[in-house]
């Protein structure tokens, strides 16, 4: 009788070690969706396009996230954390117009009993934080994208609007060129649809003492710059001469994928002068271009494509 319990013992203790072996397993798939949407992340993100065209494309304006320019970084892993492949942590420093500046630890792990990638969040201690908020991101893959839903009693700290409306409810959405993010509380929606931001580094040259519309001719006296940084979402370099009376010239960028009509998606350069909004002139070429010039005799500027730059 004592013989038979023990073997009944041994095989019910193996069993439940297979199945929890098992549980614990994760699938291939899973681990090649954590590769890429950790991939995806990692970047700089900007919701130009979603705020600047709002009012032409029939958005309703109560609806959009103010401008905000997100840049996510790596960050090395310390101590025991160094022995999980799977574990991935990002700093991302959060830029709103009006605002301080922000930042977030973003972590990513494999959730193999929901069968999900998880994503928490924590405020910055140092290198790393000492304790997560609680609210969790879990990921799953939707066709050609990663789509999550956001929980935790702490997320109202992380995604504070709509202020009012009844419960929170968070869904992103993020592709290769693409991050949204729809915070809902009732019938009150705020979304900030922000795109890929790519960082270009410039040539300026200025003509002292010229004015837009001046031919320069007979002039030669260039204020020139090398290391001009702007990304493409709406990034804009701001350049001060160097003469008795300085002047402000203002370059803006911006990778146009028009979200109305049938224009084409083009990469469009603005010259600004002052503090005037309206452009005194701008250049187009093919979206996605690595490079764009522009040279009106009194101003010229070459920006090119440089992935590993850091672009303001």
């Amino acid at each position: 009788m004592l013989k038979t319990g023990l073997t009944s013992a041994t095989a019910i203790g193996l069993v439940t070690a297979c199945a929890t072996a098992q549980e614990a397993q994760t699938p291939g798939w899973l681990e090649k969706d954590f590769v890429e949407l950790t991939d995806q992340f990692e970047g700089r993100w900007d919701n130009d396009r979603h705020v600047f065209f709002a009012d032409a494309a029939g958005l309703d304006e109560a609806t959009l996230a103010p401008r905000q320019h997100i840049e996510v970084t790596r960050v090395a892993l310390a101590g025991d954390e160094q022995s999980a492949p799977l574990t991935i942590k990002f700093k991302a420093t959060r830029t709103v117009e009006g605002e301080m500046s922000t930042e977030l630890i973003h972590t990513f792990t494999i959730d193999a009993a929901s069968q999900t990638i998880r994503q928490t969040l924590a405020a910055p201690a140092g290198v790393l934080p000492p304790e997560p908020f609680d609210c969790q991101i879990h990921w799953a893959r939707s066709s050609g994208q990663f789509k999550g839903t956001a929980t935790g009693e702490a997320c109202p700290l992380i995604f504070t609007r709509p202020a009012d409306g009844g419960d929170l409810k968070v869904t992103l959405t993020l592709s290769e060129q693409e991050f949204w993010v729809q915070s809902a509380r009732g019938d009150a929606l705020v979304e900030a649809r922000m795109r890929r931001a790519r960082p270009f580094e410039c040539w300026t040259a200025i003509l002292r003492g010229a004015e837009h519309g001046d031919s320069g001719e007979g002039m030669n006296d260039w204020d020139f710059r090398r290391g001009v940084m702007l990304h493409d979402q709406g990034g804009v370099a701001e350049l001060l001469t160097d003469e008795e009376t300085p002047r402000r010239i203002r370059l803006k960028l911006r990778d146009v994928d028009w979200p109305y009509g049938t224009n084409r998606p083009s990469l469009t350069m603005y010259v600004h002068e002052g503090e005037s909004d309206r452009a005194v002139s701008y250049t187009w070429t093919e979206a996605g271009a690595e490079r764009i010039g522009i040279n009106l005799r009194w101003i010229q500027a070459s920006c090119t494509h440089t992935p590993d730059a850091v672009a303001d």
